[in-house]
Formats: C-alpha cells, sequence, structure tokens
C-alpha cells in the first residue's frame, strides 16, 4: 500500500510542477504575440512588395522568441527551478511538437494561398468560408495541442482565433480593408497578451524571490 501511495503522490506532484510552468503566463504573451505577427502580415499584404507581407509573421515569432526565452530563463527558472519530466510526459511534449509542426506547414500553405490570391474562396455560403477555414486550421490545433499539454487556457485562445477570420469579413460590411482584419486581430492579440501579463503578475507575486536570490 505504501508504495502505490508513493507512486500515486509522485504522479501527483509531477502534474501540480507540469502545470506550474505554465502559471506565469509567458507562453500565453508569447502566443498573443505571434496571433498579432498573423494579423499585421495579413494587414499590409497590399502594401508590400512580391509578398514580402509573408515575413511579417516570422518578424513576429523573433519578438516573441527575444521575449520567451530570457523571460523563462530569468523569471520562471530563478522561482521554479529546472525541473525533469517523466517518459510519458516528455511523450506528449514530442506529440505536441509533431502536431504544431506539422499543422505551421499546413497553415503556412493556405496563408500563402488564401493571401496571394485573394479571389480564392471554397464556395461556402455567406461567411462561413473564414469561419470553416478558422475553425479547421486553427481552433482544433490549437485546441489539440492543449489536451497533450493540459493548457486549459489554450482551448479558449484556440476559438478566440479561430473565429478571428469570419469576425473579419463581419467587419469588413462597415470598416473598410485593411483595417477590419488588422482590428480584429489587434483586439484578440491583445486579450492574450492582458490574459497573460495578469497570470504573469499572479505568478510573480505567488513566487517571490529571497533576498538572496535577487
Amino acid at each position: 500500500m505504501k508504495k502505490i501511495t508513493e507512486k500515486i503522490d509522485l504522479k501527483e506532484i509531477e502534474k501540480r510542477t507540469w502545470r506550474s510552468t505554465f502559471e506565469d503566463g509567458i507562453l500565453d504573451i508569447y502566443f498573443g504575440i505571434l496571433i498579432l505577427g498573423l494579423g499585421v502580415g495579413m494587414s499590409i499584404s497590399s502594401l508590400l512588395p512580391n509578398h514580402a507581407d509573408m515575413l511579417v509573421p516570422f518578424f513576429f515569432i523573433g519578438i516573441g522568441l527575444a521575449f520567451f526565452l530570457p523571460a523563462k530563463k530569468f523569471i520562471t527558472k530563478p522561482r521554479l527551478g529546472v525541473v525533469k519530466f517523466g517518459l510519458k510526459r516528455k511523450g506528449r511534449k514530442l506529440k505536441t511538437l509533431i502536431v504544431l509542426s506539422v499543422n505551421l506547414i499546413i497553415l503556412l500553405i493556405l496563408y500563402i494561398i488564401r493571401f496571394t490570391n485573394p479571389e480564392l474562396n471554397l464556395e461556402f455560403p455567406g461567411y462561413l468560408d473564414g469561419l470553416i477555414l478558422g475553425l479547421l486550421f486553427i481552433t482544433a490545433p490549437v485546441c489539440f495541442t492543449a489536451y497533450f499539454i493540459q493548457y486549459p487556457r489554450f482551448y479558449l485562445y484556440g476559438i478566440l482565433v479561430g473565429i478571428s477570420f469570419f469576425l473579419s469579413d463581419l467587419f469588413s460590411i462597415f470598416i473598410p480593408e485593411p483595417f477590419d482584419t488588422l482590428i480584429v486581430f489587434s483586439l484578440i492579440s491583445s486579450i492574450i497578451i492582458i490574459m497573460g501579463i495578469m497570470y504573469l503578475v499572479k505568478f510573480l507575486q505567488k513566487y517571490p524571490l529571497s533576498k538572496e536570490e535577487i
């Protein structure tokens, strides 16, 4: 009985530790920056020559990483330390990485096809074109990732970003292009970033550094 109890306790400790690595809100902020980059890239596509707008998301990825990596190193690591997870948890990370990589490739292909050919549509009625594209290529994989890494907030983010194309189509009724897309993606990315900042502030309050560590 004692060994069984210890095994259960270790699994529970590992589960709590895993969740605490996302508690800082840094991944939320990083994801919000990426979504902002996607929106800016689509918004200025008609202003840049030779489809240079496709480089904009990668520029924002660089900005996001410039924030994410130092933040994890200098904010999270001193407070939580370095944690080594079991094989099962590492397996989840590997599967998530594979799923995200495949989805990123598909999303980039869709991005190139859709926005280098503005007249392209999937012939769905009304504004369902953008909604179905968003749900299939953004909401579904993001929610799938949220399940694998056990990160509940990403379910909300997946839905928000997934309906962004649909909202852009609706906004285009009374807001001229490209401001419709820019406004929608700016609002959604701002919500995600603000939520991340709120969690980061809570994290700093929950895990203050001792005077020796400062």
